[in-house]
């Protein structure tokens, strides 16, 4: 009876995808030996079954996303406006001093030209 797949640990996916690669020719051997090579990295970052790997991968697309969010807020400046003789940023709406580089309220990069 073949397990659970959450039950298949990181040893035997990689050594099932090695026994697999033993009796594929070209391309599939390439593509066994490609989705080792992920399974080993992944090993190495403590996962022991499928479900861990695939909770460090959800890690990583968040952390990602994280990193791509701040990214845009500190380093794609935004146009300051105007608004009743005082400049506001263009994310929170906080006043802002003419030529500052970043806003100090929530830190956007501010682009004044």
């Amino acid at each position: 009876m073949a397990k659970a797949t959450d039950a298949i640990t990181m040893d035997e996916l990689i050594t099932g995808l090695g026994d697999l690669r033993a009796t594929t020719e070209g391309e599939g051997q390439d593509i066994c030996q490609a989705a080792v090579n992920i399974l080993f990295a992944l090993k190495e970052e403590e996962a022991k079954t499928a479900a861990d790997a695939l909770d460090i991968l959800h890690d990583y697309r968040l952390q990602g996303k994280q990193y791509a969010a701040l990214q845009k807020k500190h380093l794609t400046a935004g146009k300051p406006f105007l608004k009743d003789g005082v400049w506001h940023c263009p994310d929170c709406n906080g006043r802002c001093r003419p030529n500052n580089s970043f806003c100090h309220r929530c830190g956007k990069k501010l682009g004044w030209r």
